[in-house]
């Protein structure tokens, strides 16, 4: 009887671990977080989906919280802005808790491997900026490198790989040919996202045209409508200073004091600046070279795809060509007072 009742209680045992271990999976969501003051209540908030910026859910901050309640057919990279904040959180079936102040998210799994990925970003450049030693500098960057490729291993077809090429540490840390790599890594549902393919197709955009390659020919109108190319101005013997910009662009408008210099300066000595205005309605050029005293050449990107071809995703981009065609310098290298002396280092050439 004893044997009996033992093979019984291991039995019973058995059967109620297997009972635990198969607990049904959660049917719904519901995110909560709570906020450090009443100032926003009454605030509409959104629960906004990271690929394509369709808003999901919504809720009305009450008492210094807010929740959601809802299904979620699939996991998805999400986010919610709340006072100038933006957090990010996988949305899932589940209890989700979101700390505004902390910049938190747990509950899940999938959230709790999100805080410690966003934890250890920001210890990373803590690391970085405390340092004045280039080879610490390195050695911080090679476990970055090495940290998230091991995260990114196990999760290469999900929606923590998705968050993992959203953070800082895959757009400052891993070059453009390391960045390509790892977006051929991903697992077929990941490389199907939207925003992936995009980014994607940047990154091998901007290998096309970096520093030392020639650069590609986009054509588009001037300002008399007639139809221009980027080859009409490229390759004739003269370095060639691109411009992409737009009237509704800040930073662009800050810029063109500098270009405009280059252009006095150096147009009668073998530099071209050439504008592209990109992403605008062409009304709109006159009255701004006009207003800004732009008198050099404009390419009207009328075909929207000098930015596509060049991998650009913010404006101002300045570039300098070379005599030959080959793209010589872009990026800061290209802004502000460094673009007069490194145009004066290669005249100097």
């Amino acid at each position: 009887m004893k044997l009996l009742n033992k093979l019984a209680a291991v039995a019973i045992a058995a059967i109620a671990l297997f009972t635990a271990c198969t607990e049904p999976a959660p049917t719904s969501y519901t995110v909560t977080g709570i906020l450090p003051d009443s100032s926003l209540n009454g605030q509409t908030i959104y629960i906004t989906q990271y690929d394509n910026r369709a808003r999901i859910d919504t809720t009305i901050i009450e008492g210094n919280k807010f929740t959601f309640d809802g299904v979620a057919d699939s996991a998805s990279l999400c986010f919610i802005y709340v006072n100038r904040n933006t957090q990010a959180f996988i949305l899932e079936n589940g209890n989700i808790a979101i700390d505004l102040n902390e910049n938190k998210v747990s509950g899940t799994t999938n959230n709790q491997i999100i805080t410690e990925i966003a934890i250890y970003e920001d210890s990373v450049y803590q690391e970085i900026i405390n340092t004045a030693s280039e080879d610490t500098r390195k050695a911080i960057i090679d476990a970055g490198k090495a940290k998230f490729n091991e995260w990114f291993a196990q999760h290469n077809n999900n929606e923590v790989g998705y968050y993992l090429l959203r953070t800082e540490i895959f757009d400052n840390l891993f070059d453009t040919d390391e960045k390509i790599a790892i977006y051929e890594k991903c697992g077929s549902a990941l490389a199907e996202n939207n925003s992936v393919k995009s980014e994607l197709k940047r990154a091998t955009a901007l290998k096309a045209t970096a520093v030392g390659q020639h650069c590609v020919d986009f054509q588009g109108t001037d300002i008399d409508g007639n139809l221009v190319k980027l080859s009409d101005y490229v390759g004739k013997g003269n370095y060639v200073v691109i411009d992409m910009w737009a009237s509704w662009c800040g930073p662009c408008k800050r810029e063109i004091p500098n270009l405009a210099e280059i252009h006095n300066l150096y147009n009668d000595k073998g530099v071209t600046v050439l504008g592209v205005f990109v992403w605008d309605d062409v009304k709109n050029l006159k009255p701004t070279m006009e207003a800004e005293k732009v008198t050099w050449a404009q390419i009207i990107d009328s075909e929207k795809c000098a930015t596509d071809l060049y991998g650009v995703n913010s404006i101002p981009a300045i570039m300098l060509i070379g005599p030959d065609g080959t793209i010589l310098e872009r990026g800061n290298s290209m802004r502000g007072e460094n673009m007069k002396k490194t145009i004066e280092k290669h005249l100097q050439k």
